[in-house]
């Protein structure tokens, strides 16, 4: 056999071989159950992917921007602003109202200081998994946090992300300074 028929003969045996893959694909073996779980893993090696490759190749501060400018977002979306705009003003309202429901001991007003918190991950997007993540996806939730006590201050605050679980902590705290 020439060389060149031998790598048509090859290739063409690979190319039908990942054919029949692709149409048989893994979700054609696999029970729904089975396959939603691989869709899970997939999306969380994505996610994990691309916070890692942002921490490679943006500077910190365009990182925090990014993910800040998600999170407030996310929290625009949200149901918790109707309240947040019922309580503007009144932060330690807010506080003493919704704290005990999300983060119960977590959250109290201390001064021109508000330390809020949670008992366990409430994004919805990674809450399920993956366990750990690159430090720099916990910025949204910094940003969340941000837009909603903006919204009850009624002008420009600062939040820190003090540790969070996706950080490998056993809960979520900020520190929204007013």
């Amino acid at each position: 056999m020439k060389r060149n028929d031998f790598l048509k003969a090859v290739c063409g045996i690979g190319l039908a071989g990942r054919a029949a893959a692709l149409n048989a694909g893994p979700a054609g073996r696999l029970k729904p159950e089975e396959q939603e779980k691989e869709r899970d893993r997939f999306k969380e090696a994505w996610l994990r992917t691309l916070m890692e490759n942002m921490e490679k190749t943006l500077d910190p501060a365009v990182r925090e921007r990014l993910m800040n400018d998600c999170g407030r977002e996310c929290a625009r979306r949200g149901v918790l602003m109707e309240t947040a705009g019922k309580f503007q003003g009144d932060v330690a309202g807010f506080v003493r109202n919704l704290g005990p429901k999300v983060g119960g001991d977590l959250c109290r007003v201390e001064g021109n200081i508000v330390h809020w918190g949670y008992p366990r991950c409430y994004c919805e997007l990674v809450a399920a998994g993956p366990e750990r993540l690159p430090d720099a996806y916990c910025l949204c939730s910094a940003g969340w946090v941000l837009e909603v006590f903006e919204a009850v201050a009624g002008r420009p605050v600062r939040v820190e992300v003090v540790q969070t679980i996706k950080r490998g902590a056993p809960d979520c705290r900020f520190l929204v300074r007013l």
